[in-house]
């Protein structure tokens, strides 16, 4: 396995609460030499994928490099601005074997996939996924994409010394995480970490956890879809959500570097206990882990706006499409590593992961630790799709984020730049 360039990817798609379903079933176990997938052997495949790939996503691309004789040539796209990095290396015409991306219709639709993918619809981890591919990887009744999974959750990471230090709980709402602030500041600790230089992290606080309670069935983001509502009516939860960046931010919540430190701040800053708490996806366990963390000192777990409702979405991380090279033998190599990885490779993949799988060709590990922690609020009925799902013009959200939170916007001032995004899209 090759790696070409050294970025970062990171991304969260919502995807209808059906693919939490498991069905019964396991897949072969992974072959330990090359075995005949009825695909070339001997090719390179160039993968543009995230390097926040987890070790059982790396572990996958080997395993299938050794069962096929095939070499897969990674190159590394990053995480604070992955769409846009992918899409400018798309508009200059270059293409890759395989790509990994966002499995959202909307996202899809920037890159033209229905004159730029191969069309898998015929694929047989199709009906593995069930009604999987009716809302992550498919356009316009075609399926493009293959969702491997993990799904993923967005949530509170905790370091449960420093909690303890401050004799509190950790908080399941925002609410309660302010009221916590005193006491944790009062302890020396900072209550909570954001990593906003990354952009991302700033809407996990206001906008993805904080917008769980409001978006049940995805009714929000349809609503503001369809133009019935608008992120900047009065009394609008997304305004709300920014407008407690801004009052969190006045009680001394926030590290005082929250708008140019980095979500690898964040991590090691919570290992460390000089912080107690951050918002960052469930993709991030494993960095906990490798920092030095344990399950004896870092937990995780819901938090929202006021009810402590879980959000829930697929990712980029483990979701492969196949452009179009004009290339027979590439293509068709390519095809080989989606039948693969979605069958031969499946199980190991999963076990690896320890996550509830997406397709029923894998049955479910044992989980512990954070991962037992994941796949608890996945599986929690009163869980809620992320509410980016199916909001239009979604992209900038992470920059009005960071402007409110640096004090650049006011949380009107935010919502009002979102919603002129949102009717922008809605116009293309």
């Amino acid at each position: 396995m090759r790696a070409s360039s050294q970025l970062k990817s990171w991304t969260i798609v919502a995807v209808a609460a059906a693919t939490l379903l498991l069905a019964p079933g396991c897949s072969s176990p992974t072959p330990t030499g090359p075995t005949d997938t009825g695909a070339p052997a001997g090719v390179t495949l160039t993968l543009w994928h995230s390097t926040t790939d987890t070790q059982a996503v790396l572990d996958l691309y080997s395993a299938y490099e050794q069962a096929t004789g095939n070499t897969l040539d990674l190159v590394d796209i990053p995480s604070d601005t992955f769409t846009t990095a992918v899409q400018t290396k798309w508009a200059t015409g270059e293409r890759p074997d395989i790509l990994e991306y966002q499995p959202t219709s909307q996202d899809m639709a920037q890159l033209n996939m229905s004159e730029n993918m191969i069309d898998l619809s015929d694929a047989s981890f199709v009906a593995a996924a069930g009604d999987l591919v009716k809302s992550a990887g498919s356009l316009n009744g075609k399926v493009y994409g293959a969702v491997l999974g993990p799904l993923q959750t967005n949530g509170l990471f905790y370091n449960k010394d420093a909690l303890a230090k401050a004799n509190i709980q950790a908080p399941t709402n925002y609410d309660q995480l302010m009221t916590d602030c005193a006491a944790l500041n009062t302890a020396g600790v900072t209550p909570l970490f954001i990593g906003g230089g990354s952009e991302f992290p700033v809407m996990m606080v206001n906008g993805f956890t904080y917008m769980a309670d409001f978006n049940a069935d995805d009714t929000y983001g349809l609503a503001v879809k369809n133009g019935t509502t608008k992120v900047n009516d009065p009394g609008s939860p997304i305004t709300a959500g920014l407008q407690w960046l801004i009052d969190a931010g006045a009680k001394n919540c926030f590290n005082s570097d929250d708008g140019s430190a980095t979500f690898q701040d964040a991590v090691a800053a919570v290992i460390a206990g000089t912080a107690a708490m951050t918002v960052l996806p469930s993709d991030f366990i494993q960095q906990f882990y490798d920092g030095g963390g344990t399950d004896a000192t870092i937990g995780f777990g819901t938090i929202s706006a006021h009810q402590g409702i879980g959000n829930f979405g697929a990712t980029v991380m483990g979701s492969y499409f196949l452009p179009k090279t004009g290339k027979a033998d590439q293509e068709a190599a390519a095809k080989g590593f989606i039948d693969w990885i979605t069958s031969d490779g499946y199980q190991a993949y999963v076990t690896a992961g320890q996550f509830a799988p997406t397709l029923s060709t894998a049955t479910a590990p044992q989980a512990t630790g954070l991962y037992a922690d994941m796949n608890n609020m996945l599986a929690s009925p009163n869980k809620t799709l992320g509410f980016n799902s199916s909001i239009p013009g979604f992209g900038n959200f992470g920059a009005i984020s960071v402007k409110v939170l640096v004090g650049q916007a006011t949380a009107q001032q935010g919502a009002d730049q979102f919603q002129t995004f949102i009717d922008q899209a809605r116009a293309a």
